[in-house]
């Protein structure tokens, strides 16, 4: 069963005849095709895209080479997007569709009722849950952008320097993503010295200073899969209260990665860095959760997260990201991502972790 007869079955199942996608993400997920805009309706004889004069071409051609979805029909909308996606309900004698309540808003759930005048049914989720577990397609499309982000931080360890910026560091390793074939997974986190104790502070003007930490938090994307990863480096030398604070927050990731796997609770495997940063008197210096799972979006569940008691299942990619910030002071953050198998993990991430001092 492929993906679009399985949104179909979960459209029957609460009576209705078609599933509605308006999203984006979800709507590349199912078709193949990104888009800004535009309508997929699934349904019993699959599904129907309608796109715009902007991406209709490129989706034709997409299709001739067999990459969008089987069975998948493309439409060129001419006119009004709901009163297409009407005219076909109708077509198809149609008259209660799912909508997925996560992925409008109030208002254009509001214009669905309105403009087609069925049944609507809000059902969450459903997709998501197909997202978690990745395919070996999927898998290499993060493999990939995940080389990319290992080269960008090797590439920029010869870039800092006392004296540039923030924003120069966050510059250079994008411009390398770029370069090198791939999108920004994310707005990248670069910030030093007292702002390295802000987990997702903005990159500044602020200028690098000798003796400090330096956290950069970035990611590229390869064809819609985003990669994640945090370093944090030290420019000149650190002190021994620096290396302690590092030292512990890589062996609460190295205890974390050793025994995540298939069927540990989020909870679970969030305690395994947490207990350990606790352990070592840091106590309340960890305020988030070890790490979220990544796919097409940058933050997607599961979780291992204190609030998640669930079993993780074999086959996403999360991430295992423990720091430490000490607030006016400094901070810690290290990151992988992890492919997730039945009796362990594999780490998609390259880069080393010892602490590097850039002299």
């Amino acid at each position: 069963m492929n993906k679009l007869q399985k949104v179909y079955e979960a459209a029957k199942e609460c009576g209705a005849g078609a599933f509605l996608f308006i999203d984006n993400i979800n709507r590349r997920y199912l078709s193949g095709f990104n888009s800004s805009a535009g309508a997929l309706v699934v349904d019993k004889d699959s599904g129907t895209l309608f796109l715009d004069f902007r991406y209709y071409e490129m989706a034709t051609i997409k299709q001739s080479k067999g990459l969008l979805a089987e069975g998948l029909e493309v439409v060129l909308q001419e006119g009004s997007l709901f009163g297409m996606v009407c005219d076909l309900l109708a077509k198809k004698d149609i008259k209660k569709i799912a909508v997925d309540g996560n992925r409008v808003t109030a208002f254009e759930l509001q214009m669905i009722k309105e403009k087609l005048g069925v049944e609507v049914e809000i059902k969450t989720g459903v997709v998501e849950e197909f997202r978690k577990i990745k395919t070996p397609e999927e898998l290499e499309n993060i493999k990939r952008a995940q080389a990319v982000t290992d080269a960008a931080f090797s590439h920029v360890l010869g870039f800092i320097r006392e004296g540039v910026t923030e924003n120069e560091v966050a510059a250079e390793l994008e411009y390398y993503i770029r370069r090198n074939g791939c999108t920004l997974a994310f707005d990248t986190i670069c910030v030093s010295g007292t702002n390295s104790s802000l987990p997702h502070g903005v990159p500044s003007d602020k200028k690098l200073t000798m003796n400090s930490f330096l956290t950069m938090d970035f990611g590229a994307a390869y064809d819609g899969y985003c990669s994640d990863m945090t370093r944090t480096v030290v420019l000149g030398e650190a002190d021994d209260d620096m290396k302690k604070v590092y030292n512990t927050v890589l062996e609460a990731q190295e205890r974390a990665l050793a025994g995540i796997k298939a069927g540990i609770t989020g909870k679970e495997a969030d305690a395994l860095a947490r207990d350990h940063i606790n352990a070592c008197g840091f106590e309340g210096a960890f305020g988030h959760s070890l790490g979220h799972s990544l796919g097409m979006e940058i933050h997607e569940g599961p979780n291992f997260a204190w609030s998640y008691d669930k079993p993780i299942p074999a086959g996403v990619v999360m991430s295992v990201e423990p720091g430490i910030y000490l607030g006016g002071k400094y901070g810690v953050r290290i990151e992988d991502i992890v492919y997730v198998t039945e009796n362990g993990c594999e780490n998609l991430t390259s880069s080393k972790k010892v602490l590097i001092e850039i002299k």
